[in-house]
């Protein structure tokens, strides 16, 4: 008798817990939803901002001598490049959130 109530109890229990991993597994999913895209709006924020800083460092080194401008022109090369990088990352998280939900 005592056996029995012992394994009616597991079952039980076994049961919830599986129950409540299940209930707890879909808010998990949400929040992690909800953080992807902060990031995803962080990163594209990123993104205006580093083109911003490519255009102003070109438009300075258009204004200044030769020997000087190309120090200009270099950051506005990597300011841009960063920009790209940004860019792509947010295609790859965006492709990974569609291909996940399918």
């Amino acid at each position: 008798m005592q056996r029995k109530r012992e394994l009616a109890m597991h079952l039980a229990t076994t049961a919830n817990d599986r129950g409540q991993n299940s209930a707890t597994t879909a808010p998990w999913e949400k929040r992690m939803e909800i953080a992807m895209q902060g990031i995803v709006e962080l990163l594209d924020e990123n993104v205006r901002w580093w083109e911003q800083a490519a255009v102003t460092c070109e438009q300075a080194a258009s204004r200044l001598p030769e020997g000087e401008k190309e120090g200009w022109q270099l950051m506005g090369a990597v300011y841009r490049e960063r920009a790209d990088k940004h860019a792509r990352l947010i295609e790859q998280v965006r492709q990974g959130n569609n291909s996940a939900h399918r």
